[in-house]
């Protein structure tokens, strides 16, 4: 996993950033007329809630000498077209004072050599740290106001021109400070495909927004009140006729089980080394080896939004060990 960050104006990341990749012989795919059509429709909906991303996207075409409208269409449209499974597993838990945040993101081996851990700083946003392995976009992550978010995709029945998950979730990192805040623009957002993201804060508060391009519905903790989990399904009743059941991972559920009994039974005896050893658990499937189609976790995190830790295994947990990234606390001590 590479250790990037990109600091600055939307413009100046996009183009440093684009400018470091183009150097190692980084170039963008060329599209075809029908996925530029389609994203340039994705476009409007980036540049009605989030138009620095498009400035980030100049910037990096710029940078690597492709036009502009190639490289949207390749971010701005990520998963509409022949989308490719995931198995991601992510749930948050109340420890009695904090919030524990767990995350695996499972995909294609093949992929290892192109996720990243993102310290991210810009200017006229919030800074965070973040994974992904769409440049630009983000996966997960967690910022400076202690907001979390993971996110898990969910097989859909229709594909619509709308914003792709990695640009919503980055939305988050960079523009809201709480669940309610970030509530209030998922909720408004118009979706290309079909996801769940989970968001957690440092005030305690945690919610689960389903979305889809046809209807977006949200779940909150229910009895137990302290804990709430996701994999790659939807679980609230309004959103079941929204996935195709048929194209489901099969573990989906097991996984969310799995992490389901397991946050039950701790109650809030829940904290960073239980949160890892969920993680990185065979039970369920929740840490992912599909070795006959060579695909597992490839990350893992684990954080607290109140005290703002981060820890992070980069492969699968059960084999590897989490260890603890600063990387964003030393950099809010150096700007203050």
């Amino acid at each position: 996993m590479y250790h990037t960050r990109v600091k600055g104006t939307y413009y100046e990341m996009g183009y440093k950033y684009g400018t470091m990749l183009y150097k190692h012989g980084f170039r963008v795919p060329e599209q075809s007329n029908e996925k530029l059509d389609f994203g340039i429709r994705c476009e409007k909906e980036a540049e009605r809630i989030f138009p620095e991303t498009l400035e980030e996207i100049h910037g990096f075409a710029e940078a690597c000498h492709t036009l502009y409208e190639q490289l949207a269409t390749f971010i701005l449209s990520v998963g509409a077209f022949k989308p490719k499974p995931t198995t991601c597993s992510v749930f948050a838990a109340f420890d009695g004072s904090d919030i524990v945040f767990g995350r695996n993101y499972d995909f294609y081996y093949s992929f290892k050599d192109k996720i990243e851990s993102y310290l991210t700083c810009p200017k006229g946003g919030y800074w965070s740290l973040g994974q992904s392995d769409i440049f630009v976009g983000r996966e997960d992550g967690i910022n400076e106001k202690g907001l979390a978010i993971g996110m898990t995709a969910v097989e859909p029945r229709v594909i619509k021109p709308g914003m792709s998950f990695a640009i919503a979730t980055r939305y988050v990192l960079d523009k809201c400070a709480t669940v309610e805040e970030a509530l209030e623009v998922l909720l408004g957002m118009h979706f290309l495909t079909a996801n769940n993201y989970l968001l957690a804060d440092k005030n305690g508060s945690v919610a689960v927004v389903e979305a889809s391009p046809d209807k977006v519905r949200v779940r909150r903790p229910g009895e137990n009140g302290s804990f709430l989990a996701c994999t790659n399904h939807f679980v609230h009743s309004e959103m079941l006729a929204m996935e195709n059941k048929q194209a489901r991972p099969p573990d989906s559920v097991l996984r969310y089980n799995a992490i389901y009994n397991a946050l039950k039974q701790q109650k809030e005896k829940n904290d960073t080394k239980s949160a890892e050893k969920i993680l990185s658990s065979h039970n369920g499937y929740v840490c992912s080896h599909i070795d006959n189609i060579q695909l597992g976790t490839l990350w893992s995190v684990v954080a607290t939004p109140k005290n703002l830790q981060i820890f992070r295994a980069e492969g699968h947990p059960c084999r590897t060990k989490y260890k603890q990234d600063l990387r964003l606390n030393k950099a809010l001590q150096t700007r203050q």
